[in-house]
């Protein structure tokens, strides 16, 4: 919600006193306080009237100084503090000032990678005087619909055209951070003449660790072994750890089962969707590996999988041989 209102004041330009910018997700906080920036300051990048400083830089001399000279050039003064912490001086004086603050200026706190801790009572007022006297705007990563809109977005302006399925498939191959996914989408549209297809994906887009190993439970359920040892040799290659690389195995062969139990029980497309919170190309994927798998060799490579995570918690175990012969073994039962 607050996100709402930092939107209506850029709109509005009925800007609040204070705001206080953090959140997991960096592209939305870098987008929306350079947007705020700009509604405030226009396209000068370097405004008179904008003074920029580290919290843990910011002397109280400094701070007041700005904080009580008129603007110049705008009809207000900005201040922005980054990265402040509970124990800068800026933060202690805010507690007590903010309400105090003149309408002709603004304080901006842009938390790039530091956060108030809000479990001490000094966070906890901190917050209290901000959110009184401001705008506190917890900006966390977009829902996976949401984010999808995004994709489709960001497609259309470059003049390009992405389905549903493409979109689904895109986002199980990389990153959701949205700077990754941007560097994609921008590899994307400079190949694909006008359509994005998933064999463009397939060659473009750089896939993250996660779909690295759902390429290799693709092998295994294709009953590849030469495509399954490939992938195998990438993720040694970027240093992923065996366990991590089993433990993800075992996870997609579950999901397999429990959809091969869903179906059985005659659950339609939409219900197992809700069950397993997958949809699109992923579930119809593993739709696809349930439908070609008998119950009875899934139950089978459950419990090999079961055997080679307690194998794999002992240290007289090589976790390389033991995840070649795991491959190996699932293979034989597809």
């Amino acid at each position: 919600m607050s996100l709402a209102f930092l939107k209506n004041d850029i709109e509005s330009h009925d800007f609040k006193k204070i705001y206080y910018i953090c959140g997991e997700e960096a592209y939305l906080k870098h987008f929306y306080f350079t947007e705020l920036k700009k509604a405030l300051f226009g396209e000068i990048t370097d405004h008179p009237d904008c003074m920029t400083r580290e919290g843990s830089e910011l002397s109280l001399s400094e701070l007041t100084d700005a904080v009580n000279a008129y603007p110049m050039m705008a009809e207000r003064k900005a201040v922005i503090i980054i990265d402040l912490k509970s124990s800068d001086i800026a933060a202690t004086w805010l507690s007590s000032h903010a309400k105090k603050l003149e309408d002709n200026i603004i304080i901006i706190i842009y938390q790039l990678s530091e956060n108030i801790d809000l479990k001490t009572s000094v966070g906890k007022q901190f917050k209290k005087s901000i959110s009184d006297n401001g705008l506190w705007v917890d900006i966390d990563p977009l829902d996976t619909a949401t984010l999808k809109k995004w994709v489709s977005q960001q497609f259309k302006k470059r003049n390009k055209s992405i389905d549903a399925d493409c979109i689904n498939y895109l986002l199980s191959q990389t990153s959701n951070d949205m700077y990754a996914l941007l560097n994609e989408i921008e590899k994307l549209s400079s190949y694909c003449e006008s359509v994005i297809t998933k064999d463009a994906i397939d060659l473009i887009t750089t896939k993250t660790i996660d779909a690295k190993t759902y390429e290799l439970t693709d092998a295994v359920f294709e009953k590849n072994s030469a495509k399954a040892f490939a992938v195998l040799k990438k993720l040694s290659d970027m240093r992923t750890n065996e366990i991590m690389i089993m433990a993800s195995v075992y996870s997609a062969v579950t999901t397999v089962y429990k959809t091969k139990l869903l179906a059985s029980a005659g659950l339609s497309t939409h219900e197992m969707e809700l069950e397993l919170g997958q949809k699109g190309f992923v579930l119809n994927r593993n739709i696809a590996r349930a439908n070609k798998t008998d119950r009875s060799s899934l139950e089978k490579m459950l419990a090999i999988c079961a055997e080679a995570d307690v194998a794999s918690k002992s240290t007289s175990v090589d976790s390389e041989v033991l995840l070649s012969e795991l491959i190996t073994s699932l293979i034989g039962l597809v």
